[in-house]
């Protein structure tokens, strides 16, 4: 028979083993292996929840590498109003309630960025949009890709000066192309501070002056979306002539000119993917009566 002092000897031995075994408590865990989990968390928990749990979590959370990468506009309306989840998950979480705002989170996910972000887009809440794009200018200066939803006459014109504090920026996305007294000047700055400037999705009229900056400017854009834009024939020809390294070309459902004609087709065909489907000389749905209808090369669109 085992004596008492090799029965507990041996009881050690399994309880040592067994304690070896088990896996760490999730507070424990390494910082890198947490960050790689929250990875798959959506910005609700990862801003308002893992935090919370422990100094481990929060200081996981707060993992540059997470806040790289902020599409804010995936169901802007439900997610950023005053009486949607999140707004009362900070209200119970953080005591925020009435001062919830998306221009706060925007702040918040940019403290926690670092200044490491470089992919963000942002939905049509913003309450200051000139106070907003001025603070993303100064902490992102790493910003590749950037995606704006329409903006007032005052704040759109301001884009051309935070350009240059954008150096890496690759891609742009407008939700409403700025005026023609403001388009060119944008245009020069990506062209002159931009040198890795690829793609430019917008959607709006355009005027002789926006393809002619086009052109001049952003003749090594890559990829190019006008979508559902007025833009006339000779417009879309001096944007073909003068951006050779289009590997990209959309401008379906515009008005302006016909996707069969034949000279179009013909410039385009050097593109690798050139799509112009649905697009026409004139909107057939709006209404053009005599005096009303001044000549065809102006089509007043949105």
């Amino acid at each position: 028979m085992e004596t008492a002092e090799a029965q507990d000897t041996t009881a050690g031995a399994v309880t040592s083993a067994t304690t070896a075994a088990a896996p760490p408590a999730w507070a424990d865990m390494d910082t890198d292996c947490l960050a790689h989990v929250f990875r798959r968390l959506d910005l609700e928990d990862l801003a308002a929840s893992a935090p919370l749990v422990c100094r481990g979590w929060r200081r996981a959370a707060s993992d540059p590498s997470l806040w790289r990468a902020l599409d804010l506009r995936r169901d802007h309306l439900a997610r950023f109003t005053p009486w949607s989840p999140l707004a009362a998950a900070f209200a119970s979480r953080y005591g925020v309630s009435r001062r919830f705002s998306l221009p706060g989170l925007l702040r918040l996910c940019l403290a926690r960025a670092q200044g490491s972000a470089l992919d963000l887009a942002l939905p049509p809440l913003l309450s200051s949009p000139a106070d907003d794009l001025l603070h993303l200018s100064v902490h992102c200066p790493r910003l590749r890709r950037l995606a704006l939803p329409p903006l007032p006459a005052c704040d759109e014109a301001r884009l051309p000066e935070l350009v240059p504090r954008w150096p890496m920026l690759e891609h742009l996305e407008l939700d409403a192309k700025p005026s023609a007294a403001t388009f060119p000047a944008l245009a020069e700055q990506l062209g002159r501070h931009c040198p890795n400037f690829a793609t430019l999705k917008t959607s709006g009229a355009v005027k002789p002056e926006d393809a002619a900056a086009l052109a001049r400017w952003l003749p090594r854009l890559r990829s190019l979306c006008l979508d559902r834009s007025y833009m006339p024939r000779q417009e879309l020809l001096a944007i073909l002539a003068g951006c050779r390294d289009l590997k990209e070309l959309s401008a379906r459902g515009c008005v302006g000119f016909d996707d069969g004609d034949e000279e179009v087709a013909r410039r385009g065909a050097r593109i690798e993917r050139f799509d112009v489907a649905g697009s026409r000389m004139v909107d057939e749905d709006v209404e053009l009566a005599g005096d009303e209808f001044c000549d065809s090369s102006y089509v007043d669109v949105m």
